[in-house]
């Protein structure tokens, strides 16, 4: 019987664990995404001066969601407010200005929301595996246990959004 309580003990605290570095995960990817905001310009037309900063978030990412979108702090980013949208379709994209896609995006539906967020002149985020390779412009990379992330130029460039110097600086890899 001590066995059995032992081992219920460490399994618990096993699954307990685990939910404590899918949240910590979570929190650093949120924080990644606010932070590559704060070194990406829009133009004025995807942008309005007046306009809150639309941060959009396709279906997967359950932990991001749950746990930390609540507890996001009232802060300015450019000296706007921050909305958070979560969207369950591309064609939900439309006025989003950051689309952060999940690592369980299905590859299949990529290219429609990355045609979305070209259409929204949005600045694609995502953990995806290859994401800047499939046409995303930021790719969160976990390395060594810690985040990194890679930058598709081309691809920003082309959706008229200017990527900081400095943020191209801190990248793993710039494409």
């Amino acid at each position: 019987m001590l066995h059995l309580q032992r081992l219920i003990l460490v399994t618990v605290a096993l699954l307990w664990a685990g939910k404590a570095v899918a949240e910590n995960s979570a929190a650093v990817r949120l924080g990644f995404l606010l932070n590559f905001t704060r070194y990406v310009e829009w133009s004025e037309v995807t942008l309005k001066p007046e306009a809150a900063l639309r941060i959009c978030i396709a279906p997967g990412d359950a932990d991001m969601v749950s746990h930390h979108l609540g507890e996001m702090p009232k802060q300015l980013i450019q000296g706007r407010p921050i909305q958070i949208k979560l969207i369950s379709r591309p064609a939900d994209a439309s006025g989003c200005h950051v689309l952060y896609l999940p690592a369980e995006t299905p590859a299949t539906t990529l290219p429609d929301w990355f045609k979305a967020a070209r259409q929204a002149g949005a600045l694609t985020v995502g953990d995806l595996p290859d994401m800047v390779e499939a046409g995303g412009m930021v790719g969160l990379v976990a390395v060594d246990g810690r985040y990194r992330f890679d930058i598709n130029l081309g691809v920003a460039c082309q959706a008229d959004l200017r990527l900081s110097s400095q943020l191209l600086k801190l990248a793993r890899a710039v494409k």
